[in-house]
């Protein structure tokens, strides 16, 4: 297990930024080095906005650095955002049901949304509306999509956008639970946020913040997953107390057997980024505290999806020998969370390499 100590400034300036509790930070090599590893974590846009807010002076070469990445991080997500609504416009011209997730509905949730480091655009659609989607993009953009061709989604670009359209947003490689979960997403109510003055369609947050965490745990268990995706989760439950419905997630999480996969990330939330308590689906305890720490190790090793302390590359046969070595590891570390669940994914990812 690594030592969380040199990790502490970090998660300190991370509760500033999200939630304002405010640590007395000073320029060392201990804030340089969260800094670094902010950006490791998807999460250095947030963390340098923090510390200029809180007039913490940092080295020159530092500061135009950060406001490099800082700027580019704006621009982006102001692209994004405009393409969004485009998108949003379209289908809703054409009648098509849809579902924006995570990316920019979860920066809607932050303190500074255009701060969120994000990545692509994620939206969903069911089997209904998918077919119609597809037709819709081929007609409107040009985009020739083959259907069906993704375990999850199909992706394609457009505009210097890189989107992912899901026919399904979770998979439990179980046909009870995999029917449960879709059973779900047909019967949420609708909800929408307003992004560039827009009203885009999204799940609702009880939902939405189940999936966000099933996502994370999905991600954790394949190669890892950064600080960024616990940033999304924690600022869903905070900006949505009063409209989530815990009492649902409960009953959801003990159908898919993560109840303490759930508690043990939460817990990340709670003493480490700073989500009261009250605002958690549960009341923690020692045990979800201490399988936090092992999770911290994985986020802090491993990096934003995974991508850090890698020896294989990210292609050929190295790449794919040493992903199986830390898939297999982090089963053997997690079984415990979520017995059955660990069961079912483990079987699902030997037989997608059949």
């Amino acid at each position: 297990m690594i030592s969380m100590t040199k990790y502490y400034p970090l998660l300190d300036i991370l509760r500033t930024s999200l939630f304002g509790q405010l640590a007395e930070v000073q320029c060392d090599g201990n804030v340089i080095d969260a800094l670094s590893e902010a950006e490791k974590q998807a999460v250095a846009p947030m963390v340098f906005h923090a510390l200029a807010e809180t007039n913490v002076k940092l080295p020159s070469k530092v500061v135009f650095q950060q406001v490099g990445i800082q700027q580019q991080v704006v621009q982006r997500n102001t692209l994004l955002d405009e393409q969004l609504v485009f998108l949003m416009q379209m289908f809703q011209k054409n009648e098509v049901d849809y579902a924006i997730v995570k990316g920019q509905v979860a920066a809607s949730y932050y303190p500074e949304p255009k701060l969120r480091q994000s990545g692509d655009v994620d939206f969903f659609c069911d089997e209904i509306n998918y077919p119609k989607a597809i037709e819709v993009l081929q007609k409107e953009w040009g985009v020739n999509i083959e259907s069906g061709n993704g375990d999850y989604h199909d992706a394609f670009d457009f505009q210097g956008v890189s989107y992912e359209m899901h026919h399904t947003l979770s998979h439990f490689y179980n046909n009870n639970k995999d029917n449960y979960w879709k059973t779900i997403l047909s019967e949420a109510s609708c909800y929408s946020v307003n992004i560039n003055g827009c009203n885009v369609n999204t799940l609702h947050p009880t939902i939405h913040s189940l999936y966000i965490f099933l996502h994370l745990y999905h991600h954790l268990l394949e190669l890892g997953v950064g600080l960024r995706q616990f940033c999304d989760w924690a600022m869903i439950l905070h900006a949505c107390k009063d409209k989530i419905d815990h009492e649902a997630i409960r009953q959801h999480l003990k159908v898919f057997d993560m109840e303490k996969a759930y508690r043990a990330c939460g817990a990340i939330l709670v003493r480490d980024l700073g989500l009261p308590a009250n605002e958690f689906t549960y009341e923690l305890t020692d045990y979800d505290m201490r399988y936090a720490d092992k999770i911290l190790d994985v986020v802090f090793y491993r990096g934003n999806m995974g991508h850090y302390n890698k020896r294989g590359g990210f292609y050929g046969w190295k790449h794919k020998l040493e992903s199986t070595c830390i898939k297999l590891s982090h089963f053997i570390k997690f079984y415990p969370l979520a017995p059955s669940f660990m069961r079912n994914w483990a079987w699902g990812v030997v037989k997608s390499r059949l």
